[in-house]
């Protein structure tokens, strides 16, 4: 429950500052960035590396290794936090229906009353399947620890072909943005 009020904290706090002109500030702080050609290179090899990284982990044999019934994961507030926070500003990068409904509350010019709600529910909702499977587990007990088992041995072939798909779409993006200034000069 640490994990994910840190990640809804987290999402609700960077909506807060989003809404209230943080991506202007950094949209004109990183306005030039783009006009150095040493970054476009950079984001294009970037771009490649995570393209190259999908394909690996694609190809990779998908055995049964069931991570979660040898994991052993310390039960500390802080180290949920921090992992929380983590998860979080990786995934930030990648956040597009997050920064979608962001910019539809901003485009709509809605007053705090009005977006801030929405932005509790969307974070609400986001975090609301693994609450349900934690209300189960506290309800049940034991009992859930074969259902929850089942869970994870449907989800867990998947989530490699979901990493590389991910990493290749972001190569994919990342070469697309800087070959403008790599491969054409800007123009």
């Amino acid at each position: 429950m640490a994990y994910l009020l840190t990640v809804a904290g987290f999402y609700i706090l960077l909506g807060i500052a989003l809404m209230n002109g943080a991506g202007a500030i950094f949209q004109f702080w990183l306005s030039g960035w783009k006009e150095h050609a040493a970054i476009s290179y950079m984001q294009l090899l970037l771009g490649i590396i995570l393209v190259l990284i999908g394909v690996r982990l694609d190809n990779k044999p998908k055995g049964r290794s069931y991570k979660l019934e040898r994991i052993r994961p310390q039960d500390t507030y802080p180290s949920m936090m921090k992992l929380g926070i983590t998860v979080s500003m990786i995934e930030a990068v990648t956040m597009l229906p997050f920064l979608s409904a962001i910019g539809l509350m901003t485009s709509r010019g809605l007053e705090v009353y009005e977006w801030m709600p929405m932005l509790a529910a969307y974070c609400a909702v986001m975090i609301a399947p693994p609450c349900l499977l934690l209300t189960l587990r506290y309800l049940v007990g034991d009992k859930a620890n074969g259902y929850l088992l089942k869970i994870n041995r449907k989800i867990e072939p998947y989530t490699q072909e979901a990493l590389a798909v991910i990493a290749i779409i972001a190569g994919i993006y990342l070469i697309s943005d800087a070959s403008d200034v790599v491969f054409f000069n800007g123009q």
